[in-house]
């Protein structure tokens, strides 16, 4: 599994995730392993991108494959939704040809940058839950899928978690609620903003979340498809304010005998 979260508000976009991979034989764990680099961002065109679900694009590891499409086809001159839609068009054309039908290829990418002056955040997937898994395709989650105006948007990158979630959501999500709780607690009997209300409180904020159901999976002896070795990205209109990237080990190659790799 893993755990990735995306975050935008009005200090920034926030990208936060484990570097967990799960290799899989017939459906079967045969082992997990740190190093992946789920979080990376592209300075041409001050976008950031998150991943989770099958980890190889046509042989290669799918972060790595990731940082070559940054580095070789995005350009100052794209977009959110450009590089959104190049990214799914590229990885379908490479996935079509295996034969395998979509539910084996599951995966996804969280897309955050600026359209307008305000912080956008995109979801490249295969299908929402419940609903037959289908070639990637970019989905518009914030603001334009909450079909909100103008002024609602800015009223919650104001006031409101604006964020998506994939990997070990099922339990990020009641970790997040009693979080919400306990800060309201905390701001009304001890006058404690938490998280503060800035972007590197905001990534600090989504660092712990993380390491903190890492660590639940630890303690309960569940298989521990996240760990708390991060990699995390923090930037606003003008670029990146905290870079806490990880970097890529030496390439190896996929292990004999094991299919399949994943992020989630």
């Amino acid at each position: 599994m893993t755990l990735v979260v995306s975050d935008i508000s009005k200090h920034g976009v926030v990208m936060v995730g484990d570097s967990a991979v799960t290799k899989k034989r017939g459906g079967t764990v045969v082992d997990v392993v740190a190093g992946a680099v789920k979080v990376q961002y592209c300075p041409s065109a001050n976008i950031g991108i998150s991943m989770w679900g099958y980890g190889q694009v046509n042989g290669v590891h799918l972060d790595k494959w990731v940082f070559d499409f940054l580095q070789g086809s995005v350009t100052p001159t794209d977009t959110v939704e450009s590089v959104g839609n190049r990214l799914a068009k590229q990885i379908n054309e490479k996935h079509t040809p295996t034969g395998k039908p979509w539910s084996e290829l599951v995966c996804g990418f969280h897309l955050g940058g600026y359209v307008s002056g305000l912080p956008h955040l995109y979801h490249v997937h295969c299908g929402h839950q419940g609903e037959p898994s289908h070639e990637l395709r970019l989905y518009k989650d914030f603001p334009d899928g909450q079909h909100w105006d103008d002024a609602q948007f800015r009223f919650a990158l104001e006031n409101a978690f604006c964020h998506l979630r994939n990997g070990y959501h099922p339990l990020f999500g009641p970790l997040f609620d009693n979080i919400m709780k306990y800060a309201q607690q905390l701001k009304a009997h001890l006058s404690i903003t938490f998280p503060q209300d800035n972007i590197e409180g905001r990534l600090l904020f989504y660092k712990e979340l993380v390491k903190f159901v890492a660590g639940v999976l630890a303690a309960s002896g569940i298989h521990r498809g996240v760990n708390d070795t991060l990699s995390a990205i923090a930037f606003d209109k003008n670029g990146i304010v905290f870079d806490e990237q990880l970097p890529f080990a030496p390439a190896k190659p996929f292990a004999t005998g094991v299919l399949d790799y994943y992020t989630n």
